[in-house]
């Protein structure tokens, strides 16, 4: 059998260690072993539910994201539009435990997320035609061109590159309430 990984905020990791949680220093998540009583746990175990409103898989899991925003030009009208991304201190990717990355390309998330994302309407899901429904994206609010995620993640000179190493002031975290849950691409970076 094999470690359950909790998902722990900062705040409440004395109350996790007392009841005998274990730190994994490589992962940097708390878990819990094979042979310990998961309901002691169970406000720290992830949610049993892995789908999405439209029945996707909700395999991006963590209770310590944050809303990444940053200001840049338009890719058509070059009006200052404001763009955002999800950033993850801590979390899992189809179950593996993963720190500090972006999720781009996000096809679906939970309905606390979606709800916590109302401040930032031009964060919406595309319209490909056909009656199917794209991926989540920045939108212009003065032209309506999408801002692709391509254009915000894949590159160092991009502004969702490399969130922990940014230049200060550059991107602006806020912290997301709760575990949320997302299905899309994870984006880190190497060092």
């Amino acid at each position: 059998m094999t470690r359950t990984y909790l998902f722990v905020p900062p705040e409440e990791k004395s109350e996790v260690q007392a009841l005998g949680a274990q730190w994994d220093t490589v992962k940097k998540c708390w878990y819990i072993e094979p042979n310990q009583t998961p309901a002691k746990f169970s406000r720290w175990l992830p949610p049993f539910d892995d789908e999405g409103e439209d029945g996707d898989t909700l395999d991006i899991i963590s209770s310590q994201a944050f809303v990444a925003s940053t200001t840049i030009p338009c890719h058509r009208c070059h009006a200052n539009v404001e763009v955002i991304c999800i950033h993850c201190a801590t979390g899992t990717v189809a179950d593996e435990p993963l720190t500090e990355f972006t999720v781009s390309d996000i096809s679906a998330m939970d309905e606390a997320l979606t709800r916590q994302l109302n401040p930032w309407p031009n964060f919406r899901k595309t319209d490909p035609g056909q009656g199917e429904e794209g991926n989540f994206a920045n939108h212009c609010p003065h032209c309506g061109a999408i801002q692709e995620d391509l254009y915000l993640h894949s590159e160092p000179d991009h502004p969702f590159f490399d969130i922990p190493h940014a230049q200060s002031g550059s991107v602006k975290l806020t912290s997301l309430n709760g575990t949320v849950r997302l299905s899309g691409s994870e984006h880190f970076s190497i060092d």
